[in-house]
């Protein structure tokens, strides 16, 4: 326990440190009057993964698993399996949030955001404990499959079974459990019914997402099929105007009748399970190899849908409104390597606007 705590400390002070020296270093770099955010992500993502991989092994996990067993007879029965790993999320969400803080005043210079450090960290934690909820929700059944000495073949359509109805109920209300929601404003409300009208969508409108100062636009989807609700950013509001609106408007009636939330859960669940089934009943050699043959082939599979969902909306309002609403939209994502567009279950924005004018 001691070798974790020092670890974590350690990796604080090392995540600000890294944190301001590269926020430092993107604003000797933002000559070019590039605003994104320029790998900020990459670098959360690594100091992440870092605390992950570093307290397990300095043995968190285990003495955490056996200070819960310690204290009920029910949590030695495996309950205790699970929430073992609640301390090492809250201190990878910690070391983060961490790193994020050397980082953004940095950004906030760099890209003119007028927002407080308190409430983009704030929105960050949000989205962060919501990530870990669904990766809780994943590692619950591969400790159990592990704890068994010899599982059966038939818990594996269990297995998929299971996967398929947590990530599916994480999915629909990502939304809801990621952001900041606020009751829209009544012009707010106007417009997009105006814009629904348009053409034909019956989505209501369920809430907006506050953050204009960082110039993202979109709507979301939400909910169950059958309680389907949209989110929109504040920004998009500001950045659309009501052809631009209606057009977004079009574009998720679209993906809702194509069930594209219902896919995507779909094929996460399928390629999860395929990887825990061929780890816990062959090998890890089986299941990497595997693994980089099947994700690709999903991800196109994705890609397909959505850019079905855009020709769809494409013949409802034209395809130049469509490109235009994209256009208006901050895709920190366009600067993508080719293996992350070909692994991505999204397309970028520049593929999107490709495949529309062409």
């Amino acid at each position: 326990m001691s070798v974790a705590v020092v670890f974590w400390f350690g990796l604080l002070v090392v995540g600000h440190v890294a944190g301001r020296l590269y926020g430092s270093y993107t604003m000797r770099r933002s000559g070019d009057g590039d605003r994104r955010s320029r790998g900020t992500y990459r670098l959360l993502s690594l100091v992440g993964l870092t605390a992950v991989v570093g307290l397990t092994l300095s043995g968190l996990v285990d003495a955490t698993e056996t200070a819960l067993s310690s204290l009920h007879p029910a949590l030695a029965g495996g309950l205790a399996a699970p929430l073992a790993w609640v301390p090492t999320g809250i201190g990878t969400i910690v070391a983060v949030l961490v790193t994020y803080l050397g980082v953004f005043p940095y950004a906030r210079e760099r890209r003119d955001l007028e927002i407080s450090a308190t409430t983009a960290v704030g929105r960050l934690a949000k989205y962060l404990v919501a990530i870990a909820v669904l990766c809780l929700g994943l590692i619950a059944p591969l400790i159990v499959l592990v704890r068994l000495s010899a599982p059966s073949p038939f818990l594996i359509p269990i297995l998929f079974a299971v996967l398929l109805f947590w990530i599916s109920v994480w999915t629909q209300y990502s939304v809801q459990l990621s952001q900041k929601i606020v009751e829209p404003t009544a012009d707010q409300r106007r417009r997009l019914e105006a814009a629904a009208d348009r053409v034909d969508t019956t989505i209501p409108l369920a809430g907006v997402i506050p953050g204009e100062e960082t110039e993202t636009a979109g709507l979301y989807l939400g909910g169950s099929f059958r309680n389907r609700r949209l989110y929109a950013t504040d920004y998009t509001f500001d950045a659309l105007d009501d052809d631009e609106l209606a057009a977004l408007c079009a574009r998720a009636t679209a993906a809702d009748e194509l069930r594209l939330l219902e896919r995507r859960a779909l094929v996460l669940s399928l390629l999860f399970g395929l990887f825990l089934t061929l780890s816990l009943w062959r090998s890890m050699l089986v299941a990497l190899p595997a693994l980089a043959i099947v994700w690709p082939l999903l991800s196109w599979y994705l890609q397909r849908c959505a850019f079905a969902a855009d020709r769809r909306a494409a013949q409802s309002v034209g395809a130049d409104e469509l490109a235009s609403a994209y256009e208006a939209t901050d895709d920190l994502a366009d600067d993508r390597g080719r293996l992350h567009e070909r692994l991505a279950s999204r397309p970028s924005t520049a593929r999107r606007l490709e495949r529309l004018r062409h």
